[in-house]
C-alpha cells in the first residue's frame, strides 16, 4: 500500500463508541489524567467525528498532540498495566506520532500480549506489512479488550486484502460488530462496501450502504465516500442490471435530499463517461425528478441522460435537448462534456466522404465492420479522454 493511503487508513482506524471510563485508573485533583483516560478521551472525539462534528477534528489533533508529549514523559512502569499498554495501540492506530512510541515498544516495559500488538501495530503504520501480518494474523479478536478489537480487526483487514479478500471482509465484519456507532464502524463500512462493489455483490453493497447512510450521513468521511461509490459502481458496472440499480439507489434514499441527489448525478456522469448508458439513463433520470427546473442540478441530469440517449432510437430528442442546455449553468468540466456529446452527436450523423468510404472497404474488406459498434467505441474513448483532460487541469468538481 503506497504510504499516502497508508496514513489515510492510519487516520481511519480509530475506536469506539463513547467509553466509560469506568475502568480507567483515577487520578487526583491537580495531576494531568492517566494515558488510558486520555485514550477515552480521543475515542470520543473520534466518535463525534463520525457523527459530523466538525470542530471534533481539530480537537482530535489537539488530543494526539497531547498524547504523544504524555507518552515522551512518561516513566517505563506506566505501560505494565494492560490498561494503559493497550491505549498505547490504540494511539498508534489512530495516526499518533511515533517518534516517542518507537522506544516504549522496542523496550520490554509492555506486558507480552499487548507487546505483540504494539509491534504489529507500529509495524502496520510504519508499512512492514510482512512483519505487521506475522504479529497481528495470530491475534485471537475475542480475547481482546473491546476498545482494542475493532481497530485491531480493521488493521488486520488491510493487510489481508491483496491476499484474501474473503478473509479482509471478515475481519471488517468483526470490527463493526465489535465497535457500534463509532468511526471504526464508519471507516469498517466504507471499506467493505469497496470490496464487495469490486466483487460484484451487489445485494450486500446495496445492504451495507444503506446502513452507513442511516448511522452516518453526517459523518465528515460521507461526501467523499458516495462520490467515490457512484464512480465505483459505474466502472464495474454493477449498476447496469436494473435490479441492481434499484437495489443501489434505494440504499441511498436515507441521505439527506441534497446527499442523494449529488449520489446519482455522479453515478449518471460515471456511467455514461464508462459507456454504461443504461445506468446513466437511470440515475440521470431519477436526478430530475427531484431537481428544480431551471437549476444547475437539472442541467447536469439533461447532459448525463442526453450523453448516453444520442445512441439510441431517442437520437433526435436527445439531440435537441443537449441544444438547448446553457454552458453556463455547468461548470468548466461538465461544459466540456457538453460540448464534446455535441461534437459526438454530430458526427454520429455525419455522412462520410465518397473517398473515405472507398479507403475503409478496400482496407477491411469489409465495411460493414466499420460500424456502429466501433463508432460508440471511439465515442467512449472520446468521452473518457474528454473528462481525462478536464481533470488533469485541476478544474473537476468534487
Amino acid at each position: 500500500m503506497r504510504p499516502l493511503a497508508r496514513l489515510a487508513v492510519a487516520l481511519a482506524v480509530i475506536a469506539l463508541q463513547p467509553s466509560s471510563r469506568a475502568g480507567a485508573e483515577p487520578h487526583a485533583a491537580g495531576e494531568p489524567p492517566n494515558f488510558s483516560a486520555m485514550s477515552d478521551d480521543l475515542q470520543r472525539l473520534q466518535t463525534r467525528i463520525a457523527e459530523g462534528d466538525r470542530s471534533a477534528y481539530p480537537a482530535e489533533v489537539a488530543e494526539l498532540t497531547a498524547m504523544a508529549a504524555a507518552i515522551a514523559a512518561a516513566p517505563p512502569e506506566t505501560w505494565a498495566g494492560k490498561r494503559e499498554a493497550g491505549s498505547l495501540v490504540i494511539y498508534m492506530l489512530s495516526g499518533g506520532a511515533l517518534a516517542p512510541v518507537v522506544p516504549v515498544v522496542k523496550e520490554d516495559s509492555l506486558p507480552v500480549p499487548e507487546r505483540a500488538l504494539a509491534r504489529g501495530a507500529l509495524a502496520y503504520v510504519t508499512n512492514h506489512e510482512a512483519d505487521a501480518l506475522e504479529l497481528l494474523a495470530p491475534v485471537d479478536l475475542s480475547t481482546l479488550d473491546v476498545r482494542l478489537a475493532g481497530p485491531v480487526a480493521f488493521a488486520r483487514s488491510v493487510l489481508k486484502t491483496r491476499r484474501d479478500s474473503k478473509a479482509a471482509v471478515a475481519d471488517l465484519d468483526w470490527a463493526r460488530l465489535v465497535a457500534p456507532g463509532g468511526l471504526v464502524e464508519e471507516a469498517a463500512l466504507r471499506r467493505e462496501i469497496a470490496l464487495l462493489a469490486e466483487a460484484h455483490d451487489a445485494p450486500r453493497v446495496a445492504l451495507l450502504t444503506r446502513q452507513y447512510a442511516t448511522r452516518f450521513p453526517a459523518s465528515l468521511y460521507a461526501p467523499d465516500f458516495f462520490h467515490d461509490l457512484a464512480r465505483r459502481i459505474a466502472s464495474t458496472g454493477l449498476a447496469d442490471d436494473p435490479v441492481n440499480y434499484r437495489l443501489l439507489s434505494d440504499a441511498a434514499a436515507r441521505l439527506p435530499a441534497d446527499g442523494r441527489r449529488d449520489f446519482v448525478l455522479t453515478l449518471a456522469r460515471a456511467a455514461a463517461l464508462n459507456g454504461r448508458f443504461d445506468a446513466a439513463e437511470a440515475a440521470a433520470g431519477e436526478a430530475l425528478q427531484h431537481s428544480a427546473a431551471g437549476s444547475a442540478d437539472e442541467a447536469r441530469g439533461r447532459l448525463y441522460l442526453g450523453a448516453g440517449r444520442i445512441f439510441s432510437d431517442a437520437y433526435d430528442a436527445a439531440v435537441a435537448d443537449l441544444q438547448g442546455i446553457a454552458s453556463a449553468k455547468l461548470d468548466r468540466s461538465d461544459a466540456a462534456l457538453l460540448a464534446a456529446v455535441r461534437n459526438v452527436a454530430v458526427q454520429l450523423r455525419a455522412a462520410p466522404a465518397a473517398a473515405s468510404v472507398v479507403s475503409q472497404a478496400a482496407a477491411s474488406g469489409d465495411a460493414s465492420k466499420d460500424g456502429e459498434a466501433a463508432t460508440i467505441t471511439k465515442v467512449e474513448d472520446a468521452l473518457r479522454r474528454t473528462d481525462s483532460l478536464v481533470a488533469a487541469d485541476g478544474s473537476r468538481a468534487p
